[in-house]
């Protein structure tokens, strides 16, 4: 019994030994990240074990190992400055001794003012995927908007029209602190935020927000902007109101109001603009109401309304060259336009991001109401002479919804998820137009009209469109090692697509009397389906200063063309093998590249494939082709930027090509008419050897501690576009190049801004290599700020500009504004701005373009000389 009784307490005994040194041999580690997915250094671990407490911090990775846990439940607290705790329970497993986990932190509103202490401040910080610019290497002043601090950044432009782009890409979202701001409309709050609450700007490379979640980041980027604000400074009341009046009938009234909390976005804005143009006036009528709120810790329910009347009135001139076998067609359109939309937007999403799962839905609504006026004449000169007098009235209704839901999970394996999802379009559209139209034939020899034609029709065209999506993924982690900051992964994906189009055409001829009747030639009932797969495999490779991808992807699709009359049905199958090449690379800790490739198929469109002549312009009539094949494009982007932090220099260069297979392009053939003239008609082929390649640059340097920013921009272009003339294949082998220099001073109570820009491009058509015309444009600008008093500010825009080459006349405006505010109130809320214009009215726009066989020089008729008298007052309060 004795000898029973001590070998029961020996294996006790050693069972507990066991058990002991199992527990005691407990790890826990993981990656400690911000909300926009950036590892945090210097973060504070402590682990409660039982009686036991264990301490730790991350490493310059935001990286943690922990080990000598002892038992199998344990309470981690994770503190960071800047950032909110985390705490949170984990169990092991008995048969798991290491856990990883990835924590994320949310930032602290209430973090007490950081200590400022004066040193050389390097304007430009480069990560793997982020460029990050310190507000505190430029210049801004208490009135200034973000929009100015962004004016001053390397390699971001805002044009006219308030759009930001960086290094050519449009910014498409915006972010404060990493959560969504408000609506996402980058070009609505820059002009509202002020300037001082920004610690930092980061530009960056975004993939989603389930990419974030499942760390599989392939596919094209789109640019973010996220605003990192100084402490304190995440949260408060801001909006504004406006009050402006000049001549040309010029008036408006803005108004914004936005409240800012953590949790809750609520926003509301109207604004009503209107002037008289040179065409007559237009007015615009827009308002608008968001709201945004955190309905736990893990859910965000978000839901918007839009509303936008457009009353515009147009006047536009252009000439056209257009290249066929013959010759030469010179064609000169005078229109005149009015156009009267109303819209409605709705918007309605709800996202929910936890430790394991991820969930989004989202709905968006719009109803679009449109009555168009057109009345234009046309004259053709060279091969074909005619005269044509259009008139258009038209009405469209088209409402439309787009619903998607996406789920993605993380298993309990590390690195090993799935998410799938699913998307759904409804669109509608109805459009009754009444055309007339009215041709004049010339005798050459006799330069006069012997004939005319007139033709009154009415069209009544009612589309439906249908689309549904679904992709599903699923990545496993091969290779796993101890060393959590490396992952290894493979891929299983497959996307589908399908795309169908209903759509009935009648068109009615009125005769002399005014009665009408059905043209059975111009009228259809036509049916259009466009099924794509994406199936793809491949491996993903993660570390902090490096991750790629490599793969493959099959894509089969299947193109169904269907016509009642006449009755055909023709199917287009295709397939389609390219290669998935991602890399993103931290070269040091001033320089990255990446490069990124991918190939996508497209279907025709409605108008592409309708075997029914479009007869809006009895000039160029439209038919489609139903054999037509889908398009596969390949692209390819190459970017590269480098920091010296010693003096702020900043390089930055991108490259952007593609190439395309199976391209739809137009066959612009001339055909007899009735009256044994000429007349152009337009049908659609499949075509090879359409590509693109654009490189640009940016360099600058910062001088006399950042108060001078002398800067390089440029690009350059070639590009060969396919089309058809007269069934012999033409192609236009584009160039372009532009160059810029920029020089910016900034001080306190005095700024200015000055580029010399030229801008040079050429094309040469197969068809005619001569009597081709290439644009050169030369542009100096100079902006200039000086603050006479604390109070009173004055503004100078300048601009002088030389153009070359262009078909219409283009005087070489010189273009002057000048402005001048004086704020008043507490903190300089209030504001008068007294505001002239275009001085000495020479104002012009010119814009070329290229289709098919044609080069189109436009003009419009806008008037920018004009006065304006504003008031504006801003009411804004960030923290406390």
């Amino acid at each position: 019994m004795n000898r029973i009784s001590l070998l029961l307490f020996t294996v006790v005994n050693l069972l507990t030994v066991v058990s002991v040194f199992g527990q005691s041999n407990n790890r826990l580690n993981g990656t400690v990240r911000d909300s926009l997915n950036r590892p945090i250094p210097e973060a504070s671990i402590q682990i409660v074990s039982g009686q036991d407490t264990l301490f730790g911090n991350t490493d310059y990775r935001g990286k943690f190992n922990i080990t000598g846990i002892r038992t199998a439940e344990v309470f981690v607290r994770i503190t960071a400055m800047g950032f909110m705790s985390y705490q949170r329970r984990y169990k092991f497993s008995p048969v798991q001794r290491t856990l990883n986990i990835q924590p994320f932190l949310d930032p602290d509103a209430n973090t007490l003012k950081e200590v400022v202490i004066k040193a050389n401040v390097n304007p430009i910080r480069i990560a793997i995927d982020t460029i990050e610019y310190n507000a505190a290497a430029f210049l801004v002043t208490e009135t200034d908007r973000v929009e100015d601090l962004l004016k001053q950044l390397p390699g971001v432009t805002i044009d006219n029209d308030g759009k930001v782009s960086a290094m050519g890409k449009p910014m498409t979202k915006l972010r404060i602190n990493g959560e969504d701001f408000f609506t996402n409309n980058v070009k609505e709050f820059i002009s509202q935020l002020p300037a001082d609450m920004v610690a930092k700007v980061q530009v960056i490379n975004d993939y989603g927000d389930e990419a974030n979640f499942t760390g599989v980041k392939t596919g094209s980027s789109e640019k973010m902007l996220n605003l990192v604000t100084k402490p304190g400074r995440s949260k408060g009341n801001f909006g504004n109101s406006a009050i402006n009046g000049g001549t040309n009938e010029r008036y408006g009234l803005q108004t914004n109001a936005n409240l800012w909390r953590e949790k809750k976005q609520i926003g509301i804005k109207g604004n009503v603009v209107s002037t008289n143009n040179a065409a007559g006036v237009s007015r615009n009528i827009n308002t608008g109401f968001n709201y945004r709120d955190k309905l736990s810790n893990t859910v965000t329910g978000t839901f918007a309304y839009s509303f936008d009347n457009v009353d515009n009135n147009i006047n536009q001139l252009d000439y056209i060259e257009t290249i066929n076998y013959l010759g030469t067609i010179l064609t000169t359109d005078s229109s005149q336009r009015t156009a009267n939309s109303n819209k409605h937007n709705l918007n309605w999403g709800l996202q929910s991001i936890g430790d394991r799962s991820y969930f989004q839905a989202g709905v968006v609504g719009s109803f679009l109401n449109t009555d168009n006026y057109f009345q234009g004449n046309t004259t053709q000169r060279g091969v074909i002479w005619q005269d044509q007098r259009n008139n258009n009235a038209s009405a469209q209704y088209s409402p439309e919804f787009n619903m998607n839901v996406a789920w993605a999970y993380r298993l309990k394996k590390p690195g090993r998820n799935f998410s799938i999802g699913v998307t759904a379009k409804n669109g509608i559209s109805h459009m009754d137009e009444a055309l007339s139209s009215s041709i004049g034939y010339y005798d050459a020899s006799q330069n006069k009209i012997p004939r005319d034609s007139l033709l009154n029709r009415i069209v009544d065209t009612r589309n439906k469109s249908r689309n549904l999506g679904g992709s599903f993924r699923f990545s496993e982690p091969v290779g796993v090692d101890s060393d959590s900051s490396v992952s290894r992964n493979m891929d299983v994906y497959y996307n589908f697509q399908m795309e169908e189009n209903d759509n009935k055409l009648s068109t009615r001829v009125n005769n002399n009397l005014f009665n009408s009747r059905l043209v059975d030639s111009l009228s259809t009932n036509y049916t259009s389906r466009f099924l794509s797969h994406l199936i793809g495999l491949s491996y993903r490779y993660g570390a902090e200063d490096i991750s790629y991808s490599l793969g493959i992807t099959a894509q089969p699709n299947l193109l169904v063309v269907e016509n009642e009359s006449p009755q055909s049905r023709v199917n287009h199958a295709g397939f389609n093998i390219a290669p998935v090449v991602s890399l993103n690379m931290l070269l040091s800790a001033a320089s990255s590249i990446s490069f990124n490739y991918n190939g996508n198929s497209n279907a025709p469109n409605l108008s592409q494939l309708q075997p029914v002549p479009n007869t809006r312009n009895l000039q160029n009539v439209v038919i489609g082709n139903p054999n037509l094949k889908s398009t596969f494009t390949h692209g390819a982007s190459f970017s590269y930027q480098n920091n010296n932090p010693d003096n702020g220099r900043a390089l930055m260069l991108g490259l952007n090509s593609n190439y395309i297979q199976d391209q739809v392009v137009s066959n612009i053939v001339l055909i007899q008419d009735t009256l044994n003239s000429l007349k152009q008609e337009t049908r659609f082929e499949n075509a090879n050897g359409g590509y693109g390649i654009d490189a640009l640059y940016s360099w600058s340097r910062p001088f006399m501690q950042n108060q001078v920013n002398l800067e390089f921009r440029g690009s350059v272009g070639f590009a060969n576009h396919v089309s058809y003339a007269d069934n012999v294949l033409n192609n236009n082998k584009g160039f372009n190049l532009s160059q810029s220099i920029m020089l910016r001073y900034n001080q306190k109570g005095f700024t200015i801004s000055s580029d010399v820009n030229y801008t040079y491009n050429s094309n040469r058509y197969s068809l005619a290599l001569s009597n081709l015309r290439d644009i050169q444009v030369y542009e100096l600008n100079l902006n200039a700020r000086a603050y006479i008093n604390p109070t009173l500010a004055i503004t100078l825009d300048a601009s002088k500009r030389i153009n070359e080459g262009y078909s219409l006349y283009a005087n070489n405006p010189f273009l002057m504004n000048i402005s001048l505010q004086k704020t008043f109130l507490r903190k300089e809320q209030a504001m008068f701005k007294l505001q002239a214009y275009d001085l000495f009215n020479e104002g012009n726009s010119l814009i070329r373009s290229l289709s098919d066989n044609s080069i189109i020089d436009s003009k419009n008729s806008q008037s920018t000389h004009f006065l304006q008298l504003s008031f504006i007052i801003n009411l804004q309060q960030f923290g406390g």
